[in-house]
């Protein structure tokens, strides 16, 4: 039996501030019969950004049942680096936000970083991008919150954090250390480990087929694809078996009626 069911966020919940029909009530009937959880590649926010955010669109949830890129990727340094080091964000306040608070972090802006921590960062310019490249030829250590290339809005999709690496990657010759964000499993083990369940005991919902797909797939976890955001029907055609979708649905409204809950 499925104890627990992971829903992504951008383009599953909502599309930018606009809630996707139907989604949040049916998250509110599962949540007295499962274990309800949520996972969002999205480092711009901290947990308790997002259980604020989610309220706004009639879904009520605490920080614990969240996992987010940028806490992710707080736990990652600290785990990986330990507490206090120097590091310069290219993020937005989520990003930042978490690695002061999970990791103890000293959030700096020259060229003595330790780490260079990179998510999505909608106010990016030139002088930044300078700045972090300086510190990677420093020997700075790589952390990438996530690999998205784009994101889901309501007008379309809009360049990600995997875009700005791209350009990070480019310039200094130097892939991230690190991907902390899906199709990595790194951000889905720390979520189940903290609740208790198994991989093969709960169920991902998610709207990429090359990230959310074969995140759950290669995870053991029982796969949903909705077509409320990145993937459409027809590129199922061409997906390998391992980002193939266990069960394909409209949106994430039907999904206890597609797992028989």
């Amino acid at each position: 039996m499925l104890k627990a069911i992971v829903f992504d966020l951008d383009g599953v919940v909502y599309k930018g501030a606009t809630g996707i029909p139907g989604v949040a009530a049916e998250i509110a009937r599962l949540q007295k019969k499962r274990n309800v959880l949520f996972l969002t590649n999205n480092a711009t926010k901290s947990r308790a950004d997002y259980v604020r955010f989610l309220a706004s669109f009639g879904v009520m949830v605490s920080a614990q049942d969240v996992m987010t890129s940028s806490f992710g990727c707080a736990h990652y340094v600290r785990e990986k680096y330990g507490k206090g080091r120097k590091v310069f964000v290219i993020g937005e306040s989520g990003l930042r936000d978490e690695l002061e608070g999970e990791a103890g972090a000293k959030i700096v802006e020259d060229g003595s970083a330790e780490i260079v921590a990179c998510g999505l960062d909608r106010q990016i310019n030139y002088f930044k991008l300078d700045a972090a490249l300086k510190n990677l030829l420093s020997g700075a250590h790589f952390v990438l919150a996530n690999n998205d290339p784009t994101y889901p809005t309501e007008r379309g999709v809009s360049p990600g954090s995997g875009s700005i690496a791209a350009l990070l990657t480019c310039a200094s010759g130097r892939k991230p250390d690190v991907i902390i964000g899906k199709p990595s499993s790194y951000l889905i083990g720390l979520l189940l480990k903290m609740h208790g369940v198994k991989a093969k005991e709960a169920a991902f919902v998610g709207d990429r087929l090359e990230i959310d797909m074969r995140m759950a797939n290669a995870a053991g976890m029982k796969s949903v694809l909705v077509l409320t955001g990145i993937a459409k029907r027809e590129d199922l055609k061409k997906a390998p078996r391992t980002d193939r979708p266990g069960l394909v649905i409209e949106s994430a409204a039907e999904i206890g009626k597609a797992l028989g809950i």
